[in-house]
C-alpha cells in the first residue's frame, strides 16, 4: 500500500509538472505602426506582406540608422498580473548588404496613464537573420508583471531604401 501511495504520488508530480510548462499568446504584427523619435511621424513603411498576408515589411523612405531612432511599435494583450518570461519576435532581414539592415532593440514598456511609459525590458542584441529566424529575448529578474498596456518596440536600421525586414508571429511567453 505504502508503494501504490508513493507511485500514485510521483505520478501526480510527474503531471504537475508537465501541466505547469510556461504559457504563451502568438500576436500579429497588422496592426504594427511607425514611430519617430518624438512619436509619428516616421522615416519607415509598415505594409502588410504577401505570403502569409498577416505579416507586415518594413521598408524606409530615407536610409534610417540607430541615432535615428526610429521604432515599428504593436501593442500586446496580455493577461493581468502574469510575469512575463520572455517575447519572441520571428523575422528575416532583406538586404544587398549584410549589416547594413536589422532589428537593433526589442522593447517592452507598460502603460496606465497617457502620459508616461515604463521600460520594463530592454534588448539590444542585433537582430541580423537574413533567413526565417525566431528570436527570443528573456526577460531578467525579477520577471515583470503585467499592470497596464503593454506594448512591444522594434527599434529599426535600413541602410537602405531598397533594404527591409519582415515580421512574422510575435509570441509573449508567462
Amino acid at each position: 500500500m505504502k508503494k501504490l501511495r508513493v507511485m500514485v504520488l510521483i505520478f501526480a508530480m510527474i503531471f504537475v509538472a508537465g501541466y505547469a510548462q510556461a504559457e504563451s499568446i502568438w500576436f500579429s504584427p497588422l496592426t504594427a505602426i511607425p514611430v519617430g523619435p518624438a512619436g509619428p511621424p516616421s522615416d519607415l513603411i509598415v505594409a502588410p506582406y504577401c505570403c502569409p498576408s498577416t505579416a507586415i515589411k518594413v521598408t524606409a523612405s530615407e536610409t534610417v540608422t540607430d541615432n535615428n531612432f526610429q521604432w515599428v511599435i504593436l501593442g500586446l494583450t496580455a493577461q493581468e498580473n502574469k510575469a512575463i518570461k520572455a517575447v519572441q519576435v520571428c523575422y528575416t532581414v532583406d538586404t544587398t548588404s549584410p549589416g547594413s539592415a536589422f532589428i537593433s532593440q526589442v522593447r517592452l514598456t507598460k502603460m496606465t496613464g497617457p502620459g508616461e511609459a515604463l521600460v520594463i525590458h530592454d534588448d539590444s542584441t542585433d537582430l541580423t537573420a537574413t533567413t526565417a529566424t525566431c528570436y527570443t529575448s528573456n526577460t531578467l529578474k525579477p520577471k515583470p508583471k503585467v499592470g497596464g498596456a503593454i506594448t512591444l518596440g522594434l527599434k529599426m536600421v535600413l541602410g537602405s531604401t531598397s533594404d527591409a525586414i519582415r515580421i512574422g508571429g510575435v509570441k509573449l511567453i508567462y
